[in-house]
């Protein structure tokens, strides 16, 4: 049952009727949206920005929550936290978008202390600017499990399992009653797709799968064709550096008492990267000792084939991902393919822990 209100929360009948659960969980989604704008006139812009490392989705989404907070009259602006990496670059210019700046006006810069900013795609500490548990965060949107991020304020999180974070972005639209202009579907679409990998990543839900179906609509793309243009731009990978590659999609996490960097490579094309297999294990080394890491576990998924090869950059990290996975990396290669890997957050990092936190190694 439910009492129809205002945007100011005051009542415009006072009888009570039944709703739909659906309809019910709608309304009370936009009540929230409406309730928490619109801003003071006194409050300076909300920054928008993902994690480190940023990928299609974490671009997209602070894109568009920058929109839809501005549709609630709170002004705000997106931001990047580094440089766009070939897929995301092709989806900007696919949908005639400009490039969020960055923050800061560099890659990683500090956050001010009370510097009003949203958080989208994360909400691990490890993965955002120095600075930001003194910053005043208004909103978090995240499809992660929590990871650690602590402020002094209470604030609004939307925090789904759905395969990213502009999916859950096109619910908060749809709950709201916003209909996002043909350019913020087409940037809804494209996180949708990244993040599911063409619908391939086990982090796809049906919920997705139908959202994609609108937002195509929306925008006027061919979600298959999209997806395809999207992989193949997402393979153009071969003039990047060992370096470059192992931080292109990367996160660091902290499971079983070790600090560790897990970087993915998503291609249509794993050959590409995996030619430069040597130059990536002296990287994997290097980065261990400069950012004083326990290992670096490196994956490269074959979106096609739809398996993960995993490269060895130490004795432990072969250990790590043969408790992990109960297999037998190659001590000739210094590899073992995962066959149905796909997934960093549902896949890698689950079965990653659960092996360092059963037993020692």
């Amino acid at each position: 049952w439910l009492k129809v209100a205002s945007a100011e929360g005051q009542a415009r009948s006072e009888h009570w009727a039944p709703r739909r659960p659906v309809a019910m969980a709608r309304s009370l989604a936009g009540a929230v949206l409406l309730l928490l704008g619109p801003a003071s006139a006194k409050q300076a812009p909300l920054s928008v920005f993902g994690h480190q490392a940023p990928d299609t989705d974490t671009v997209t989404a602070a894109l568009v929550y920058a929109w839809e907070l501005n549709e609630r009259k709170v002004p705000a602006k997106a931001f990047r936290l580094g440089d766009l990496n070939p897929e995301t670059a092709f989806v900007l210019k696919a949908v005639g978008v400009e490039a969020p700046p960055l923050f800061g006006g560099a890659i990683n810069a500090p956050v001010p202390a009370g510097e009003p900013v949203a958080v989208v795609d994360t909400n691990n500490p490890a993965e955002l600017p120095e600075g930001i548990s003194k910053a005043q965060v208004h909103s978090i949107v995240d499809h992660h499990k929590l990871a650690g991020l602590t402020n002094a304020e209470p604030l609004e999180v939307d925090m789904r399992p759905l395969c990213s974070a502009t999916s859950i972005l096109f619910a908060r639209a749809k709950a709201a009653n916003l209909t996002p202009p043909k350019h913020i579907a087409g940037l809804m679409l494209a996180g949708l797709l990244s993040d599911s990998l063409g619908f391939r990543s086990p982090t796809t839900t049906e919920v997705d799968k139908t959202h994609a179906a609108e937002l195509g609509k929306l925008a006027g793309l061919d979600v298959t064709k999209f997806a395809d243009d999207m992989l193949e731009a997402k393979a153009q990978v071969d003039h990047y550096s060992a370096k470059e590659l192992l931080k292109m999609d990367s996160k660091i996490f902290t499971l079983g008492g070790k600090k560790l960097r897990v970087s993915v490579l998503e291609t249509t094309k794993p050959a590409v990267p995996l030619a430069k297999k040597d130059e990536l294990v002296k990287t994997m080394k290097a980065l261990v000792a400069e950012e004083k890491l326990d290992d670096v576990i490196l994956f490269v998924v074959d979106v096609i084939e739809e398996a993960a090869t995993f490269v060895s950059g130490s004795a432990s990290a072969t250990a790590l991902v043969e408790k992990a996975w109960r297999v037998v990396v190659d001590r000739a290669s210094g590899t073992v393919v995962l066959p149905g890997v796909l997934s960093r957050k549902k896949q890698m990092i689950p079965k990653l822990e659960a092996a360092l936190t059963t037993a020692e190694l």
